[in-house]
């Protein structure tokens, strides 16, 4: 505080500074991010008392944001293991803080959101580059090595999640490309050979979920010829179906370990008899059974891993009943429904709707693509029965918020 007091030191620098690193203490742990988000939030409150500028949290979305804070903090009151919620419920508060750290930055000078984004894309090449070295040599740059056959560790080294990341900031990387050279050709380039790398991953559901953001930015964004809308995702779907069934560890990972179940998917392929035979139709089940005996306000935050144990829970329809614990349900909604229950299932939507709203308009009216992008990403999060990490974790949540602040930052 000393050093912020004194004339010769830039407060928002020291700002600017911590937000620009943000995504790469994604890279590292939990503990790294939460310092930051800390660091970030107690700079971001001092320079808005010191400059007298409270005023700039008076805006429509941070009142929905405190209002699902408050969701939260009443639905800590009915939690089943208070113990285990209290630091999820109460700590909400240091995102939607984050969110309007990022929006204070990104508006106070037009080269801040230069330096902002294009160290944010470098980063994510960084991490592009990254992902396909160790898909050819085994082990990443750091040496880091895959547990998993099929699957791709990146920085994230024994966490294999490297494709939440590389959802998250795809589509901001690619509008930075746009907006830098102002090339379609070299966007699409660009866009293909992202995808591959989203392929090569080995993260299926982050896999398809990249897929549709690329499908939806793609349509959105002015083309001046429509051939490409529709020879561009043929192109896509071509190469894909020729990777997944020429490299036999992309074919193993997406097309036999999907349906390797059991012998009855082959012979009556559903979504139910799938999700029967699979670890997350137990997750799914246990979920929506723990939200029909807890419906109003669900067990609590964090109490899934505790309540999906219980026999209660058991159902012998699902091959994989005996795995159904887990630290969450993998299921965004299910994980809303189980965890907070149709009080805060609702009030999470219902504000997020409100939000969207305000976010398309500005957005059609501005045509920016940073927002655009971080439209398309919080959407996309909620895309329904594709398995999904925990909305609430730090790490899944801080790329979330951080997208949503992109998003509030080109708000009017």
């Amino acid at each position: 505080m000393i050093l912020l007091n004194n004339n010769k030191v830039n407060a928002d620098f020291f700002l600017l500074t911590l937000v620009i690193i943000m995504p790469s203490t994604l890279l590292i742990g939990s503990a790294v991010i939460n310092i930051t988000i800390f660091l970030i939030d107690i700079l971001f409150l001092f320079i808005l008392v010191r400059n007298k500028e409270l005023q700039f949290l008076n805006s429509k979305t941070f009142y929905l944001l405190i209002i699902i804070w408050f969701a939260l903090l009443i639905n800590l009151i009915f939690s089943l293991n208070i113990e285990s919620s209290y630091t999820r419920a109460l700590g909400f508060i240091r995102f939607i803080i984050l969110v309007f750290a990022i929006k204070y930055i990104l508006n106070k000078e037009l080269n801040f959101k230069k330096y902002i984004f294009f160290s944010w894309s470098i980063l994510f090449l960084i991490v592009v580059v990254d992902i396909f070295f160790e898909y050819i040599f085994g082990f990443n740059t750091l040496g880091f090595k895959s547990y998993m056959h099929g699957r791709v560790a990146s920085f994230l080294n024994d966490e294999l999640k490297i494709g939440n990341f590389y959802n998250g900031f795809i589509l901001i990387a690619l509008s930075l490309i746009y907006y830098k050279f102002k090339k379609i050709n070299l966007l699409l380039i660009s866009l293909l050979v992202f995808i591959i790398i989203s392929l090569l991953t080995g993260e299926r559901s982050n896999f398809i979920k990249c897929v549709l953001m690329m499908i939806i930015f793609i349509s959105v964004i002015k083309m001046n010829i429509f051939n490409i809308k529709i020879g561009v995702p043929i192109i896509f779907l071509s190469i894909i179906i020729f990777i997944l069934f020429q490299n036999n560890s992309i074919k193993e990972r997406y097309i036999n370990t999907t349906f390797h179940s059991s012998d009855k998917i082959t012979q009556n392929l559903n979504i139910n008899t799938y999700l029967k035979n699979s670890k997350y139709g137990a997750h799914y089940n246990t979920a929506f059974n723990m939200f029909k005996n807890y419906p109003i306000f669900g067990v609590g935050l964090k109490n899934f891993r505790d309540e999906s144990r219980k026999n209660i829970y058991e159902n012998s329809d699902y091959f994989y009943t005996s795995f159904r614990q887990n630290t969450h349900p993998h299921q965004v909604h299910l994980e809303l429904l189980a965890e907070t229950g149709l009080v805060g299932y609702f009030t999470f939507f219902i504000c997020f709707f409100i939000f969207l709203k305000e976010s398309i308009k500005n957005h059609l009216k501005n045509k920016n693509l940073y927002q655009l992008a971080g439209i398309i990403f919080i959407v996309i999060s909620f895309t329904p029965l594709i398995p999904s990490g925990s909305f609430f974790t730090t790490y899944g949540a801080a790329i979330f918020w951080i997208n949503f602040a992109v998003v509030e930052s080109f708000n009017s």
